[in-house]
């Protein structure tokens, strides 16, 4: 977080960036001017970007100096000595400069942590501040590369052109031969890193150097998770709020650049290259004056191959919000960053896997352990995290680890800690007592909905549609098993169970509705119309059924002291068994079991439990679920059961599901109809409730899923309604809550 003043703030920006580029993970780091923080479009980025540590930047005396000349001079004018003063210069220039506008970093630091839930000051701080000397807890980047490091010359980087293409590479020490124009400094921030100006800069640097903002020289690698490959955008606009929204885009999409000059130049050209489309856009100004520089720019181009009314443009002017920022880019260690490893976990009631053991002390290929400072990220990928704010280093520790042992938080995807213990280390301590070893947590659903909700004052509790779906899964093993079965012909073989009168094809006397229960033989479930279910594969599902308690094998048998028949399980059968309404004793012979024949006929009963999640349509959300992890982007996300959201004890609203990604977490309602209630003002408060209770559980998004062919018009008037008038009303949680409706 840079300091900011209007006359200076690129001056400011460029010292940030300067002491940044003498930091081991400059190619991952963004700087951001304090007065853009707050912006809408930086905000939602930075969200998105998800940072582990939020630093305010307090630059010396000596760099005050250097941006307000005449700083130090003020300060020491009328020293008793000129002896004394040169002194005091001298001890001052290395002090850090503690100026309103610093403080003002300084909150506005605060500010961001507080939004993406990072290295807060009321919980545990590994980092907080950039200063100009070095300090202990940050490796220079010095130390790390093997290759030559170079940058623009500091000296250089005084307006928002060069601001822009030391943007790219970095800010280094060395000085260069001459001036610089304003038109190479545009040239060269448009080309970004294919620009040959570094050679001019540095005449001197050897074959092996690389840009101090690069991978390469960091020994690492950016990874992406996006399955497609992404436009580059350019963002216009001379704000400091442009800047950062550059700054930012670039780390989340890899490229990114920003022209902050309004006159149109030949070489912003490259831009629109017929082999690349390319987004443009301004966090300063509006869509219209975002398409009508582009416009200029496009029109001054020096080159045409076809008349000007059949060109289609290569780049399109959007809005900040319509850019796509998920799956943002993670910059790791380029021969270390995929390292399978075998942890034993345990799995608590909720879903959470916790380790079992303290991680073992491991130092990456190439890195020092005295000398350098890491951080360690670790994924289950059937298990992702999402990396929500709330989401702290009490929600992703393991019972019973020292919370101060080190910094831990959820992030991309799984949990990530600080590679060094810095609760207690004892001098001349060995590599396991220097590098820390916590024991991790790795959230389930049911734990990040109760953490999130309680961040919002609101309580959560499964519903009773969610309790049965709960112990439908215990009964077959896993979620994804009840969603296949939802998916089946075995669902309507479920459904017979609950049939008021004899289904067709049931021979006579092989279906039975019982007081209780209704029952069916291996006849009956054999005569169930579904040509594609073999009845060899019917068979070996009825079995494992009833191996998992889905189904109970017995007899239907009467009693010789009342009128009662009932349903038996194989469990309760012995020769003798006791009447379960009037408890008379009963020998288990002819005339007791039904239907009456030589031998008693086995038949099958429907867990009760079971039977309810059929009766009330309880595959519309396991329809929903397994359609939504069919897609690529939820894959491998859990799922969570219907539950309810509470405030102050009292029910607010009932969700039938919620999914977490890797990315994040969205709430979810399923109909069999197409509307969510029969009148407009019903639609209204439905609508309502559930962007509610998407706000109460810190979700992205609401999915609206049917089974019907689409959803009926008035429905998503009512919910788009509902979602336009909370954006109006500035409901920050809801302003990136939107609804995905899914038929």
């Amino acid at each position: 977080m840079a300091p900011h003043d209007d006359d200076n703030w690129a001056a400011w920006a460029a010292a940030g960036l300067a002491r940044l580029s003498r930091v081991w993970g400059c190619s991952g780091i963004v700087v951001i001017p304090s007065a853009a923080v707050t912006h809408p479009a930086v905000e939602r980025c930075l969200t998105r970007f998800n940072p582990d540590h939020v630093l305010a930047y307090v630059p010396s005396w000596a760099t005050a100096d250097g941006v307000r000349p005449g700083t130090i001079n003020g300060l020491i004018a009328g020293r008793a000595t000129e002896a004394a003063g040169e002194q005091f210069e001298e001890m001052l220039r290395k002090e850090p400069w503690n100026a309103p506008i610093v403080q003002e970093a300084e909150a506005a630091a605060d500010e961001l942590r507080e939004l993406c839930g990072t290295n807060r000051r009321d919980e545990h701080v590994q980092s907080s501040h950039l200063f100009d000397a070095d300090v202990h807890d940050l490796t220079p980047l010095s130390a790390v590369t093997k290759a030559t490091v170079v940058g623009v010359p500091r000296r250089l980087v005084t307006t928002v052109e060069a601001l822009a293409y030391a943007m790219h590479v970095g800010i280094g020490e060395s000085e260069a031969e001459g001036q610089i124009t304003a038109g190479q400094w545009q040239e060269v921030a448009a080309r970004g890193n294919e620009s040959p100006l570094l050679s001019q800069l540095h005449p001197g640097a050897l074959g092996d150097s690389c840009p101090a903002r690069s991978h390469e020289a960091a020994l690492c690698v950016s990874v992406s998770r996006a399955f497609q490959r992404r436009e580059p955008v350019v963002v216009l606009g001379d704000r400091p709020e442009d800047f950062a929204l550059a700054e930012v885009l670039r780390q989340i999409r890899g490229v990114a650049t920003w022209i902050p000059w309004a006159e149109p130049g030949l070489y912003d050209m490259w831009l629109f290259s017929p082999r690349k489309h390319v987004l443009v856009t301004s966090a300063s100004l509006t869509v219209e004056e975002t398409r009508q520089q582009t416009e200029e720019r496009w029109h001054k181009r020096s080159f045409r191959s076809i008349p000007p009314e059949e060109e289609e443009r290569p780049f399109k002017a959007v809005h900040p919000d319509a850019i796509d920022i998920d799956h943002p880019l993670m910059v790791v260690l380029k021969d270390s960053w995929d390292q399978p490893r075998s942890l034993p976990v345990t799995r608590e009631p909720d879903g959470t896997l916790q380790a079992s053991l303290s991680l073992a002390a491991e130092v990456p290929n190439g890195l020092d352990p005295d000398r350098h400072r890491w951080q360690v990220t670790l994924t289950a990928p059937s298990h992702p995290v999402p990396p929500l704010p709330v989401l702290g280093s009490h929600a992703v520790i393991a019972t019973g680890q020292n919370p101060w042992e080190t910094f831990a938080r959820a992030a991309d995807g799984g949990v990530t800690y600080w590679s060094h213990r810095f609760d207690f280390v004892p001098s001349g301590a060995s590599l396991a007592g220097s590098l820390a070893s916590p024991r991790l947590a790795w959230p389930g659903i049911k734990s990040t909905l109760n953490v999130t909700a309680s961040a919002q004052g609101a309580d959560v509790r499964p519903s009773p549609a969610g309790k049965r779906a709960a112990i439908t899964e215990r009964l077959l093993g896993s979620r994804t098993a009840l969603e296949e079965l939802a998916a089946s012909p075995g669902w309507a073989l479920l459904r017979m169970f609950m049939s008021p009168a004899v289904p067709g094809g049931c021979p006579v006397g092989s279906w039975w509705k019982l007081k209780s229960a209704t029952v069916l033989s291996w006849e009956a479930i054999a005569g169930l119309d579904d040509h594609g279910w073999e009845p060899t594969a019917r068979r070996e599902q009825v079995d494992q059924w009833t191996s998992q308690g889905v189904l109970r094998r017995g007899l239907i048998l009467g009693c010789g002291h009342c009128p009662i028949l009932e349903f038996y399980p194989l469990s309760e059968i012995s020769q003798s068994y006791l009447c379960r309404r009037c408890g008379g004793t009963n020998q288990l012979t002819s005339d007791r079991w039904r239907p009456a024949a030589p031998e008693p006929q086995w038949f099958y009963d429907l867990h009760p439990a079971v039977l309810e999640l059929v009766e009330n349509d309880g595959d519309v959300p396991l329809l929903a679920t397994r359609f939504l992890r069919s897609e690529h982007w939820a894959r491998q996300a859990l799922v969570c059961e219907e539950f309810e959201l509470l405030v102050d004890g009292n029910p607010c609203v009932e969700m039938d599901f919620a999914l977490a990604t890797a990315q994040e977490l969205w709430l979810g309602e399923a109909k069999k109809n197409d509307s969510l209630a029969n009148t407009h003002r019903k639609r209204k408060d439905e609508a309502a409730k559930l962007l509610q209770g998407c706000a109460l559980a810190g979700a992205a998004g609401l999915v609206l899923a049917t089974v019907q062919e689409q959803w009926a018009q008035t429905t998503v008037d009512a919910v788009r309604d509902e979602v336009l008038g909370r954006v109006r009303n500035v409901d920050r949680s809801l302003l990136r809550s939107w609804c995905d409706v899914m038929n």
